[in-house]
């Protein structure tokens, strides 16, 4: 069975980027490959990418598989033959425990969650907009007039906090995050 995790712990999606051809600047912007793109709008983190114009959002497999029109599963097993890699999972030896987050794990989780959430309305307000004020609204753009404000006010509070503070505010909320979550589930903006 393919490791995805270790794939993706492994294999530095700005590494794997550049060796399939797509120019990453210093600043970790390449043009998105989902859609024509002529200034830099696709982000390259750590262990994903992210398109603030299209929204398109996955980690080295995805992107892999983008680039050479292949399935994930065709593009772990080129990720393990390009960066010399194995591909299989050991058996644990022993069950493996739950551990807590971190506060700081909390906190990227939180913006994380929040990013995609925000990136998500944002696609809403602008693809399903009514064409007429006869036209009915759609479930996608309600949702977008009744929390991008919210969204996007939650994302500034992040900045403006300690990731303690991040972690504190994201245990009070957990509930709305899980709502963020099964929205984004719903319509196919989450990126697991």
């Amino acid at each position: 069975m393919i490791d995805f995790t270790e794939i993706r712990k492994l294999v530095d999606i700005r590494q794997a980027a550049a060796m399939y051809g797509l120019e990453v600047n210093r600043a970790g912007m390449a043009c998105c490959i989902f859609h024509a793109d002529r200034n830099p709008s696709m982000k390259m983190y750590d262990d994903h990418f992210h398109c603030y114009a299209c929204g398109a959002h996955g980690d080295v497999t995805d992107l892999t598989a983008q680039l050479f029109s292949i399935s994930k599963t065709e593009a772990a097993e080129k990720l393990c033959a390009d960066f010399n890699i194995s591909s299989t999972r050991s058996p644990p030896a022993t069950p493996a425990r739950k551990r807590e987050l971190t506060n700081r794990e909390k906190a990227l989780l939180m913006l994380d969650i929040l990013t995609d959430y925000i990136c998500m309305l944002r696609y809403f307000r602008k693809h399903y907009a009514p064409f007429s004020f006869e036209t009915e609204l759609s479930p996608q753009f309600v949702e977008s007039l009744q929390n991008l404000d919210y969204a996007e006010y939650l994302w500034d509070a992040w900045f403006d906090s300690t990731d303690d503070e991040r972690a504190a505010f994201f245990t009070e909320n957990i509930g709305q995050f899980r709502r963020f979550y099964a929205s984004l589930s719903k319509y196919g903006f989450n990126k697991k």
